[in-house]
């Protein structure tokens, strides 16, 4: 009971005690504006930031698109590129083309002589023929010949511009390789290299 009137006494106390209010002055009056005005600022410097990001990020999709089209652009000549490489006969398997095997002379054979054509046999067999010497297996064009063959005679008679290309390169081997031409002009993809010597 005590406690009830004691806390009846200090409620009424409270409620009698005068209130009082902070006075306003003309200085507390201005920075207040001022600090709305520098509010209204920053709102408008923001909505400014925010329209010109708004405005780059339509540029940036705007350019995405444009790399999206060069990117399927790109997609379709790979795959046009690809129908294209498969469809080529020369690159499947699948060519009138055709392979070819030199079986003479071989690897193991004797020296070539410089004076004496060698017996060149190929399979399919041919008598027409790109012969080619080099001083490279992998027969690259700049240490290369390829000499025109349409018979033993043209073979005897042209041998001396391999001894000529070999005596220049000065090498201690090369290889020799053959592209056999059929009777359709049809010149097949070049054969094994053999590696020779005078």
């Amino acid at each position: 009971m005590n406690k009830y009137i004691l806390s009846t006494i200090i409620a009424s106390g409270l409620f009698l005690a005068p209130l009082q209010a902070e006075t306003a002055t003309i200085e507390s009056i201005e920075t207040l504006q001022l600090s709305i005005d520098t509010l209204g600022t920053t709102v408008t410097q923001q909505q400014v930031l925010v329209s010109k990001l708004s405005d780059d990020i339509g540029i940036m999709a705007d350019r995405i698109g444009t790399m999206a089209d060069r990117i399927v652009v790109t997609e379709e000549l790979l795959a046009n590129t690809l129908v294209t490489l498969t469809g080529n006969a020369d690159l499947t398997g699948g060519s009138s083309s055709y392979g070819v095997a030199l079986t003479a002379p071989t690897d193991s054979s004797p020296k070539l002589s410089r004076t004496l054509a060698p017996t060149i046999t190929m399979i399919p067999d041919s008598t027409v023929y790109l012969l080619y010497a080099s001083t490279e297996p992998t027969f690259s064009q700049a240490n290369s010949i390829a000499l025109y063959i349409d018979s033993s005679t043209t073979l005897a008679s042209k041998w001396t511009q391999v001894v000529n290309f070999y005596d220049q390169e000065a090498s201690t081997n090369f290889y020799i390789a053959v592209k056999s031409i059929d009777g359709l002009n049809t010149i097949s993809s070049i054969s094994n290299g053999v590696k020779v010597s005078f």
